[in-house]
């Protein structure tokens, strides 16, 4: 079955470990890359998941071999993060971004469906 919470949602409470760890008055800049972040780490997660591989995830665990234990750990719980708690959305996240609107920042993103790998119930097989 296809989630019928906005994609925007779902990428608001994946990101929110990270968001939390932003410093106060924290800027659209700021918010945003975290947003980027977690998008493309949620997509390699469900381009895996549709085509039932794993290159996607293993393509960013080897960018990111080189970089800071931090940011492997980062890389790491975001993954498990998905596969645990957002495993059964199998939509991917497009146009991410954030506007200020009456002095708030407002998520905006877009939901994307392999839809050649659904089955007839709505299930990704």
């Amino acid at each position: 079955m296809i989630p019928t919470k906005k994609i925007s949602h779902m990428l608001i409470e994946y990101a929110d470990p990270l968001i939390e760890e932003l410093p106060d008055g924290y800027s659209k800049n700021e918010l945003e890359s975290i947003l980027k972040l977690c998008a493309g780490i949620w997509n390699a997660c469900v381009l895996d998941q549709w085509h039932k591989t794993t290159k996607n995830v293993d393509a960013v665990r080897h960018h990111i071999a080189q970089t800071d234990p931090m940011t492997i750990a980062i890389i790491e719980a975001l993954i498990a993060r998905k596969k645990a708690l957002f495993g059964l959305d199998p939509r991917a996240i497009t146009n991410e971004c954030v506007v200020i609107k009456n002095g708030e920042f407002i998520v905006r993103a877009e939901a994307r469906l392999d839809v050649e790998h659904m089955d007839i119930v709505g299930g990704v097989h």
